[in-house]
């Protein structure tokens, strides 16, 4: 006659393992998931949940807790765990309905003890999900602010998940730290187009309302889904994580163009705004007395004070290392009287330093109050920051803020573009040449990759390099006519250089890309003089951004190929690269000469160079690295295996008539020394 009390023989329980065994098989679980091994200790750990949630219902919270941990350390999903539960319990009611007669009153029982053992597991899964290690951004970015304030939030919630409830960190979209510090200055930099801060915003507003929901459901008991929804938040939380850290890495690899591309952007913003050049003084002197390598320390110490009062103004200030011994401060919707107290205590800081060398370390500085000249192009703010450097070199430290000011500099401004005019009787011929410049593999070959055209203006007996004009040249409107002379130059000495190479690097403005004429005469001199050479054309993301048809057209129809210069400047194009790469439009990344100068001396550069290798190669791409000038650049750069090089160390720019020469040297040459391979 049936039992009519619960109660499972061995023979029952041998049964309802089977059944778990035959879930693990129609689940797909078994070769993938589990092995033999791997299976037999989940099937002990509930054969001991069966022997026991019945008749010794007080142990059962251990056991379903060490159930929980074998599958958690296993890596087992939990939903194959909450599966072998329910496939377990349907079963189990199956047994019941066909051992006894009235088999109703033992439902409710049974759905009751497996639904607490369902609770039990979840909430130690969940407590062992919570204490898990966590997968943290690359140290490179891990103290930016964003990411510093998702990783302590996420650590408090993640001990209140494991622990006690009290703590979790509920917040609203408007009182959060993440909001506030998302308008932070160097926050809206790295987004460069503000609606990206925007959406980022909304990113962090549903991840707040998710953990709303995640807090619900604990106080509720509901792990199961507490579990769902702490996975979920994880997912979204890892996902802007990933993105802030792309942001910032993009605005490290040209933190210059960015800083300049979020001033112009701010001063369409309400609010006051100012920029600052801080100097150190006497550079070139410290240089010439105690070396390059002092002078860098001394630069390293000036950079180091700034960093430490950034980390106590960052509401307020961005700051970024300039080309030579000058740093950029902005001052973003506060008062003159708060930078120029910036700046003064960092002067006084400074008097005390260096005790490392031989000299005393002195700063100048001048800024300037830019909230009524909104209609300053990014080109004009280079300019300003000229007119500031020889403001303060006048010895002028303040923070000017008259509209007498205004003025002068708006005169400065005038007169230093009305000197491009002279630039029209300079782009002809008879006053312009080329030279070269070589890439060089950075490994132990040396070879020659390349060469890098670039345009001179002749200067009596000797050369005047292009790129101290080229803003004026874009600004008074010739860039095309520049870009046509240096390619009819390169036509008409496509003979010589088919000697040295077969690979030729050009630089071209963007708006030659919609000069019809000039697209004209470059697909004329791919498939006439140049007909056998390798043409990659140099632009910047920007450029790639707004031509995207155009590069996919030149390369496919007349196999022009496409060298990303300063990459890192936007985060809207990196997908666009990635999809220009794919494709074989682009070949190469040139990192600027930037981070070439901080590689033996900032870590964070050398992770840098280490990302963007790794993700080149991933793309199938090389990377150019500029401004190597000296061997201990070279040996790191070789270290972190960088596929290029170029700089004055491997090879200083010539006319093409010096380089054939030094190229017929090379080749006779047995072997060469390796730090001094081009410098002939």
């Amino acid at each position: 006659m049936p039992e009519e009390y619960l109660h499972l023989t061995p023979d029952q329980v041998e049964t309802l393992l089977q059944q778990l065994h035959q879930f693990h098989v129609e689940y797909g679980a078994l070769d993938t998931l589990l092995d033999e091994r791997r299976e037999q200790l989940l099937l002990d750990g509930f054969r001991r949940f069966l022997e026991t949630f019945l008749e010794r219902p007080e142990q059962g919270q251990a056991i379903v807790k060490r159930l929980a941990r074998d599958y958690f350390d296993e890596d087992i999903p939990f939903v194959l765990l909450m599966g072998a539960f329910n496939r377990i319990k349907s079963e189990l009611i199956r047994l019941v309905a066909s051992n006894m007669q009235q088999p109703v009153e033992h439902y409710l029982e049974i759905d009751r003890l497996f639904e607490q053992a369902k609770r039990g597991t979840a909430h130690q899964y969940l407590v062992l999900e919570a204490r898990r290690p966590q997968r943290l951004p690359q140290s490179l970015v891990r103290e930016k602010p964003l990411i510093r304030i998702y990783l302590d939030w996420l650590q408090q919630l993640r001990e209140a998940v494991a622990g006690d409830l009290s703590g979790f960190p509920l917040e609203s979209l408007a009182e959060s730290r993440f909001t506030q510090a998302l308008r932070y200055p160097e926050s809206m930099m790295i987004c460069l187009d503000l609606k990206l801060c925007d959406q980022i915003n909304e990113q962090h507003r549903v991840i707040l309302q998710q953990a709303s929901i995640l807090h619900a459901m604990l106080s509720g008991g509901r792990y199961e889904q507490g579990y769902v929804a702490y996975q979920d938040l994880l997912a979204k939380v890892s996902e802007l994580l990933n993105l802030l850290s792309i942001l910032y890495f993009e605005s490290e690899t040209n933190r210059i163009g960015r800083f300049f591309g979020f001033l112009q952007a701010a001063l369409y913003l309400p609010g006051r705004k100012f920029l600052c050049v801080l100097n150190l003084s006497h550079l070139s002197r410290i240089n010439k007395l105690y070396g390059a390598e002092a002078g860098g320390r001394a630069l390293a110490h000036v950079e180091a004070v700034l960093r430490e009062e950034f980390e106590d103004s960052q509401s307020w200030m961005l700051f970024t290392r300039g080309i030579a011994g000058d740093f950029y401060i902005v001052g973003y919707d506060v008062d003159a009287a708060e930078l120029d107290a910036l700046c003064a205590r960092v002067e006084q800081c400074l008097r005390g330093a260096g005790d490392d060398l031989p000299f005393a370390i002195e700063v100048a500085y001048h800024g300037i109050e830019l909230t009524e000249l909104n209609e300053l192009t990014t080109e004009d703010l280079h300019l300003v920051v000229e007119y500031l450097t020889e403001q303060a070199a006048q010895g002028r430290r303040e923070i000017a803020v008259d509209s007498e000011d205004a003025r002068r500099l708006l005169a400065w401004l005038g007169a230093r573009y009305r000197r491009s005019i002279d630039l029209r009787t300079r782009l002809v011929p008879e006053h312009t040449d080329i030279f070269i410049q070589p890439l060089v593999t950075l490994d132990d070959t040396r070879g020659l990759h390349a060469f890098e055209v670039l345009g001179r203006f002749r200067e009596g007996e000797g050369h005047i390099s292009v790129g101290m004009f080229i803003d004026d040249i874009i600004a008074a409107g010739m860039a095309i006519d520049f870009d046509r002379l240096i390619l009819s130059h390169i036509v008409a000495q496509a003979g010589p250089l088919r000697d040295i190479t077969r690979r030729l690097f050009i630089n071209v403005c963007a708006c030659s890309l919609e000069s019809r004429v000039y697209l004209d005469a470059l697909v004329e001199a791919v498939k006439g003089p140049l007909r056998g050479f390798e043409v990659v054309i140099e632009l910047t993301e920007q450029t790639l951004l707004e031509r995207r048809e155009l590069i996919t057209e030149l390369h496919r129809e007349h196999g022009l190929h496409f060298a990303v210069d300063d990459f890192g400047t936007g985060y809207s194009t990196l997908q666009l690269v990635i999809e220009l790469a794919l494709e074989g439009s682009i070949r190469y990344l040139k990192l600027d000469g930037s981070l070439t100068r901080n590689v033996n001396t900032r870590s964070a550069v050398e992770r840098i160079m280490h990302i963007t290798r790794q993700m080149a190669h991933e793309l199938g791409l090389e990377t150019v690295v500029e401004v190597i000038e000296s061997a201990a650049q070279l040996d790191k750069l070789t270290e972190l295996k960088m596929d290029l090089g170029q700089g004055f160390l491997l090879g200083v720019p010539d006319t093409v008539a010096v380089w054939r020469g030094k190229v017929n040297y090379l080749q006779t040459r047995t072997e060469v020394q390796r730090t001094q391979a081009f410098v002939l």
